[in-house]
């Protein structure tokens, strides 16, 4: 009881005020005060934050041990969540799979139209219907989607386990008609994306323009 602990979850997705707002108690904390921050990514923290931090590194488990996790709680579809959680055993138990699988199907499809397989018209439903619904977070659909450009850059350089493997058919199909430089593009196209959602942009219409950009290429 002598001392005060906060979990600040996902500190990495803070935006430049809330985050020198941080700065001011990290620089001169209470000495009855611990701070507990996660981030996926600590380089994207201010320098000043991490240089102020103890960090912690947390591996992902094996797959031996995911196995184990995942059948001692039963959980269905055990090897397509030890795929899709890489290691985490809290994603593992998480994961919405109905939920997964709708966002994976809109963004095969922006993938499709983006590198030329599928006509423009095929996306116009999927981002109108990703525009209609408020409470889903762009955020959630840019995961799938770098999660599906690491299984085309492995199909494309013939060497590693995909996750999304119960699709293969479709992502070999895909990554036929791309090249490397094709998903460097889109790679970079997405990052910058993600750093535009603090802005609050528009679903549908960030979708539309990473069609645009990469059609082009």
């Amino acid at each position: 009881g002598s001392r005060r602990v906060f979990v600040i979850d996902h500190v990495d997705r803070a935006n430049d005020q809330a985050a020198n707002s941080l700065l001011k108690t990290l620089e001169e904390p209470p000495p009855h005060l611990i701070l507990i921050m996660t981030a996926e990514n600590a380089y994207d923290l201010l320098p000043t934050i991490r240089s102020r931090a103890v960090l912690f590194q947390f591996a992902p488990l094996s797959r031996e041990e995911m196995a184990t996790f995942v059948g001692a709680r039963a959980l269905d579809q055990p090897e397509r969540r030890m795929a899709l959680a890489a290691g985490s055993p809290g994603l593992a138990i998480s994961l919405d799979l109905e939920d997964y699988d709708k966002r994976r199907a809109a963004m095969l499809v922006l993938l499709k139209v983006a590198a030329g397989a599928a006509p423009f018209s095929a996306w116009v439903p999927v981002s109108e219907a990703i525009g209609r619904t408020k409470s889903e977070k762009l955020e959630l659909h840019l995961k799938v989607l770098y999660e599906l450009l690491r299984d085309l850059l492995l199909l494309c350089q013939g060497s590693g386990e995909i996750r999304n493997f119960d699709i293969r058919g479709d992502l070999d199909a895909l990554a036929g008609k791309i090249a490397f430089a094709w998903i460097r593009k889109a790679v970079a196209q997405v990052d910058e994306i993600a750093r535009l959602m603090r802005r609050n942009i528009q679903k549908s219409i960030a979708l539309d323009a990473l069609i645009a950009h990469l059609r082009a290429a």
